[in-house]
């Protein structure tokens, strides 16, 4: 494994083109990278490894990363699924729009961003945002 694989690996296979700027990439090896499939650019300025979890490459599109129920399903944690995918975005952030059925999307803002890596909030922060998402109203 090369070290800009190891590097993605460390923060949930997820990176922005800083992140990757930082490792050592250019822009012209960025876009190598996605041209041959070693890299995905799901939004502009944020990539992810070609086998992430969809539901993180689904979180990095809209924005943020996984949280509450989706990220402890993500850590392995026997939790069930309430059909919807569990996003933590900053406090002020703003929506993405065309992000699709907002239904099928809970938003947790966070005023500070909790603990975890690039794909998701570890497992302790997912533990107490979960505890009080269940039955409450849609954090947006």
């Amino acid at each position: 494994m090369t070290s800009w694989q190891m590097a993605m690996a460390r923060s949930g296979h997820v990176a922005s083109t800083r992140d990757l700027h930082r490792i050592g990439l250019s822009d012209v090896d960025i876009r190598m990278f996605v041209s041959y499939g070693r890299l995905v650019r799901v939004r502009i300025g944020w990539y992810v490894t070609p086998g992430v979890d969809a539901a993180v490459r689904e979180a990095v599109r809209l924005g943020g990363r996984l949280a509450c129920f989706s990220a402890l399903r993500l850590r392995g944690a026997p939790v069930g699924d309430d059909g919807r995918l569990h996003i933590e975005l900053p406090a002020h952030a703003v929506r993405r729009p065309g992000a699709g059925d907002p239904s099928a999307v809970r938003v947790h803002r966070a005023r500070r961003p909790s603990s975890g890596d690039r794909a998701a909030v570890d497992i302790a922060a997912a533990w107490r945002v979960a505890r009080t998402c269940v039955g409450s109203a849609p954090c947006r």
